[in-house]
């Protein structure tokens, strides 16, 4: 998905960055990482870490990439999170934990996607770095009447949203936007004809939202038992990797990095696959990246 195309004065345009399957899993990884480090607040991560971020993506593929590009990116995985979350509530649906795949019988599934083609990618195979998203979003993300803040109007809508530069109309659910400072306004959308000069500066990021008691005690219920589950799988995506799996992929002659990076991040997430890896010879590990990556990928 390419972010739009900024242009800088006397500069000209910039092209729009195309984001490769290697970039993202890149970029998921890192902000992993990040999390494993505490650094994310509760309202998301600070504009030092999107532009920390953005600095290893550019020494990564070798191209300029800015913190906002960074930040865009990551509302498009925060997107799909929403859409796999929702996909997990349609009635009939199977959820098989190990490979992250959310299953519907072979007649309700073609009846669904003939309503709803772009949910194609998400049914019926394993889903895009879920574990990544899980981390990330997964303790920032509520379905039903809870889902507020999304793009979409479930339940009763946020009256309070960010406008970034770009004029793209998003939330602060993992992004601190006091930390975004002159890069963009708080508008309130509940009241018709206020200016926005009126609105306090220190207002940033803050969104109202109107609850009853009772589902205050069952939303921070469930936010207290989704976050538990996060840190644990935080916890366990590092143990479970196998040791010297980076360097027995990332040091097979032969192919591009960006491609290796594919594979590895599928070493990452099959433990088993991984440990068979590490024992094969050479040859074995040239012939099974080949056969992988024509696959799944490229040569």
């Amino acid at each position: 998905m390419a972010d739009m195309v900024s242009e800088v004065a006397g500069q000209g345009a910039r092209p729009a960055l195309r984001w490769s399957a290697a970039m993202s899993v890149f970029v998921l990884r890192r902000f992993v990482d990040l999390i494993g480090t505490g650094v994310k607040t509760d309202k998301g991560f600070k504009e030092v870490h999107l532009n920390s971020v953005a600095k290893n993506v550019s020494e990564f593929c070798g191209q300029e990439v800015t913190g906002q590009q960074v930040y865009n990116h990551l509302r498009k995985w925060r997107s799909r999170w929403v859409k796999v979350c929702k996909l997990k509530d349609i009635s009939g649906a199977l959820w098989d934990e190990d490979n992250f795949v959310i299953s519907l019988e072979e007649g309700h599934y073609a009846a669904y996607i003939k309503d709803h083609p772009k949910d194609a990618d998400y049914l019926n195979r394993p889903i895009e770095n879920y574990m990544p998203m899980q981390i990330i979003f997964g303790s920032g993300v509520a379905t039903g009447r809870f889902a507020m803040g999304s793009n979409e109007p479930l339940g009763k809508p946020t009256d309070i949203v960010d406008i970034l530069d770009d004029g793209i109309e998003v939330t602060s659910e993992f992004v601190d936007g006091s930390n975004l400072t002159g890069k963009g306004k708080t508008v309130d959308k509940g009241t018709p004809g206020d200016s926005n000069d009126s609105k306090p500066m220190s207002n940033l990021g803050k969104r109202k939202r109107y609850m009853t008691d009772e589902d205050v005690v069952v939303f921070n219920g469930m936010k207290e038992a989704v976050s538990d589950v996060a840190a644990a799988v935080r916890e366990s995506i590092h143990a479970e990797a196998a040791p010297e799996i980076y360097n027995a992929v990332i040091n097979c002659p032969g192919f591009s990095r960006e491609a290796l990076m594919y594979a590895l991040n599928h070493m990452m997430e099959h433990k088993a696959t991984s440990l068979v890896f590490l024992d094969m010879t050479p040859d074995d590990r040239d012939l099974w990246l080949k056969t992988f990556l024509a696959k799944h990928y490229h040569i």
